[in-house]
């Protein structure tokens, strides 16, 4: 006879749940299949364990059955890893901020930026035959005109100089007054160091200019040889031309405006106004019978005008009275800039007409032209109409070396190099020329080698490839590289280089 009990009878032991091996409630910890070394992380069936919370609906076992969707690999790349969440939710449903400190936020990568164009270099020189305005050759009918005119004795003939600072652009002009290269030009100042002349030749005149080297402060004896030149060719001419950077005096001129005091001590730095600046001037001048004549005191030039250019003017002054200005680069200043330049520089004693003009565009030229030929006395013309320069082709070759050495070298390398040519042979089918090219110091002749002579092959290659254009003919050409050691303090070197006379 059993007890009656209220409580239920006992379930039995075959339909209590099993507990899964592995799991926490087991007290034992098991590594996943995944996890044992050597594992696939698959079943024998080749599928992936369910590794699902217990609660969800169980997965079909059945390997020919198509799962709903595509499992996610267990690890992705950080290129594709998505970020964290910006905020977390609690369990009241607000979001909170996440802490950068504990659950810092990986930023999203940049957006992709296109590529961007190339840039494309300005070259240093236009080309000068493009949009020139030049009459040469002249026509049949303005070679008649021309003999009319010199018949009637009322042709023109004189020469003008074309002086100002280093870097101005007086070589450019020169090259476009006369529609073709004769002066060599470089982005950096004091290319020029020689008297250049050109000879221009129109229906009614015939103009030689002489393309001068920039006036500046000399301090070695190759700079004081450049000065001298440009300074004695303006006692010999019949107008001296002014060529005035804009850019530079626009700036200028609005700092002499705006900063007046600071614009004042740039010009006394630039030993212009103080008593420094006419160091090279005489104080007095020798004239007939060993008298002596005091020097004319300094002029007096408007604060708006650029130190540089004020030593210009005052060395015009002293040596020729009929001067105007051709205001250069005009093309890369804005109009209501160049104003305040003028106003300034019509204030100078003696100034003729100023001109803007572009060397690089050809713009306001045939102005110019027209201004210079009043000043030209009446005269029989000298040169034929179809001669450009009185230099011969010899000083051309070494010209153009010496330009490659100023554009593709840097630093004090092209102030230190001479060049001249050697030989000359008027071959049958082309024209063999061998320039010699002088330097200070072993180093420099290091440089112009370069490595495995790549720089000096390109130096001849350019200048070969130009001396071509200006011959018509096949030129082969040869550069060597002799260490002269500090010719340019050396007065011997600078006479056989032709620097002084």
């Amino acid at each position: 006879m059993t007890r009656p009990t209220d409580h239920p009878p006992r379930r039995p032991s075959n339909s209590r749940p099993k507990r899964e091996k592995g799991s926490v409630r087991s007290g034992v910890v098991r590594r996943r299949p995944s996890d044992k070394p050597g594992s696939t992380g698959r079943d024998d069936a080749g599928a992936r364990p369910d590794h699902r919370n217990p609660g969800d609906a169980p997965r079909s076992r059945d390997p020919n059955q198509v799962p709903d969707r595509p499992q996610a690999p267990r690890y992705e790349p950080s290129a594709t890893r998505k970020p964290r969440r910006q905020q977390a939710m609690t369990r009241s449903g607000v979001p909170q901020p996440v802490d950068p400190l504990k659950d810092p936020v990986v930023a999203a990568p940049p957006p992709a930026v296109p590529p961007a164009p190339p840039v494309v270099e300005r070259a240093h020189e236009p080309d000068y035959s493009v949009g020139s305005w030049s009459e040469d050759p002249l026509s049949d009918a303005q070679v008649a005109a021309r003999q009319d005119a010199v018949d009637a004795g009322e042709f023109r003939f004189g020469a003008a100089v074309l002086a100002g600072q280093p870097n101005a652009g007086k070589s450019t002009l020169l090259n476009r007054l006369l529609g073709e290269k004769l002066a060599i030009v470089s982005p950096k100042p004091q290319t020029t160091r020689d008297n250049i002349r050109g000879i221009l030749t129109t229906a009614k005149a015939q103009v030689v200019f002489l393309d001068t080297p920039g006036i500046h402060k000399a301090r070695t004896p190759l700079n004081r040889a450049m000065v001298g030149q440009a300074v004695e060719a303006l006692e010999t001419v019949d107008v001296v031309v002014l060529v005035v950077d804009a850019p530079k005096a626009a700036r200028w001129a609005e700092r002499a405006g705006t900063k007046p005091d600071l614009a004042d001590a740039e010009a006394a730095a630039e030993l212009d106004d103080s008593a420094e600046a006419l160091d090279a001037v005489p104080t007095e001048a020798v004239v007939a019978e060993g008298e002596t004549q005091a020097a004319p005191p300094a002029v007096e030039l408007h604060r708006g005008i650029h130190p540089g250019d004020r030593r210009v003017i005052r060395e015009i002054l002293r040596h020729n009275r009929k001067w105007m200005i051709a205001l250069n680069k005009t093309d890369i200043v804005k109009p209501r800039h160049l104003l305040p330049v003028m106003q300034a520089l019509g204030t100078a004693p003696g100034v003729g007409p100023i001109v803007p003009i572009s060397a690089w565009t050809a713009d306001g030229v045939r102005s110019l032209v027209d201004e210079i030929i009043q000043y030209m006395p009446l005269g029989q013309p000298e040169f034929a109409a179809d001669e450009l320069t009185d230099r011969p082709l010899r000083f051309l070759a070494a010209e153009l070396v010496r330009e490659q050495v100023f554009l593709q070298t840097r630093e004090e390398v092209p102030y230190g190099v001479a060049c001249e040519t050697e030989v000359w042979e008027e071959l049958q089918d082309l024209t063999h020329i061998q320039v010699l090219v002088h330097v200070e110091k072993p180093a420099q002749r290091a440089i112009l080698i370069g490595k495995q002579g790549q720089r000096m092959k390109a130096l001849a290659t350019a200048a070969r490839k130009q001396m071509e254009r200006q011959t018509g003919r096949k030129v082969f050409m040869e550069v060597h590289v002799r260490v002269e050691p500090n010719w340019p303090e050396r007065i011997e070197k600078l006479r056989d280089f032709g620097y002084l006379t």
